[in-house]
């Protein structure tokens, strides 16, 4: 009897009916629709976590990317025999000076300057109206150029433009104090990440495979050291560049100076695009004077560029970034369009980052094969 039940009771057992409830999902076409519905909806989260995390997250990435340009300083220093405590203080304290010095220093010159200028465009615009290569070429041009000046001329003169630019006159507050905000934050997060970079890669080491750490950790270090002295190197030749604009426009005469400056100071850490932007936009201003001032502005401009990019850029900045020139203007153009400024000064380190990485790991694979 106990053989006869044995098979049969086996196959008309019951299941439990919570089991029975849900075996449609464990096989059949049902499976792979519940399972691609869940991933849909949990990236549909994260992409909105990262939406609404997106100005953090450029902070912090902002904040490592300074720290990197910071730490070979604090490595430099270590090499001369200065204790790793001490370097890490001198760089910190040196960093929190700079950033104090140009919001006490420059940032009031730049307000009242940059104002002078929003107030005085139209009166600029019509005096370049009134010279006498602007009326020959607005007759060679049909008009045109004057019809652009009028548009210029209307935009500056309208303050629903620069109310609209700045969110209204709460939008603009709002700006100043999220501004101030952010300029903290990324001072406070530097100098965490620039105490604590070396146990950061130590702690990314071990998460990688013993078998596979050391090709791992010569590869970061190599990116890491690149990084580096990259971006010193693109600070100094922004700071040359903003010094030359400077002392250019106070010898020539020409207004807006520490304006002109500043923006060159921020623009020129954008390889080959910011220098161009630097020299148009003095230029411009120039053409407030006379055009032979500008033509002399934009020859100086323009020999100081091939001196930077022949002489002066390969001495500062070396072989740190070994990419070509057309993949630095188009990695600039595809980060300043996906993130600003901050994309456009990314783009040059992060191309060659994934050159290395196809240098060093994807070519010898492919060698094997």
């Amino acid at each position: 009897m106990a053989d006869d039940e044995s098979p049969a009771a086996a196959e008309e057992t019951p299941r439990p009916r919570g089991l029975s409830r849900f075996a449609i999902l464990r096989t059949g076409p049902l499976r792979l629709g519940f399972f691609a519905t869940i991933g849909v909806l949990l990236a549909l989260l994260l992409g909105g976590a990262v939406n609404q995390l997106a100005s953090v997250l450029t902070l912090v990435f902002l904040a490592l990317f300074i720290s990197l340009g910071l730490y070979p300083i604090v490595m430099a220093l270590q090499r001369r025999g200065v204790p790793k405590a001490g370097a890490i203080t001198i760089v910190l304290a040196a960093f929190g000076v700079f950033v104090a010095l140009l919001l006490l220093l420059v940032v009031p010159i730049v307000i009242g300057e940059g104002g002078q200028l929003l107030r005085s465009l139209p009166a600029h615009v019509a005096d370049i109206e009134n010279q006498t290569w602007f009326i020959d070429l607005n007759t060679q041009f049909n008009d045109y150029p004057h019809m652009l000046l009028d548009w210029v001329r209307t935009m500056a003169a309208d303050p629903n433009t620069w109310l609209t630019l700045g969110g209204g006159a709460l939008g603009l507050v709002i700006n100043v104090i999220n501004g101030t905000f952010s300029v903290l934050f990324v001072i406070a997060v530097t100098l965490y990440f620039v105490a604590s970079i070396a146990a950061m890669k130590q702690a990314l080491y071990e998460l990688v495979p013993a078998s596979k750490v050391e090709g791992f950790k010569e590869l970061t270090e190599e990116i890491v050291d690149s990084i580096g002295k990259y971006l010193g190197g693109q600070v100094i030749l922004a700071a040359m560049i903003a010094v030359l604009s400077f002392v250019l426009m106070t010898i020539m005469g020409l207004p807006y100076a520490a304006v002109v400056a500043s923006l060159a100071l921020l623009l020129a850490l954008i390889p080959v695009i910011g220098s161009i932007v630097v020299t148009v936009l003095m230029t411009f201003v120039a053409l407030f004077t006379s055009p032979v001032t500008a033509l002399i502005v934009a020859v100086i401009m323009i020999v100081y560029m091939q001196i930077e990019a022949y002489v002066i850029g390969p001495r500062i900045v070396g072989k740190a970034i070994s990419i070509p020139a057309s993949l630095v203007l188009i990695g600039a153009v595809a980060g300043g369009a996906l993130g600003g400024l901050l994309g456009a000064l990314v783009a040059a380190p992060v191309a060659a980052s994934i050159l290395l990485i196809i240098k060093k790991v994807v070519v010898p694979r492919q060698r094997l094969l």
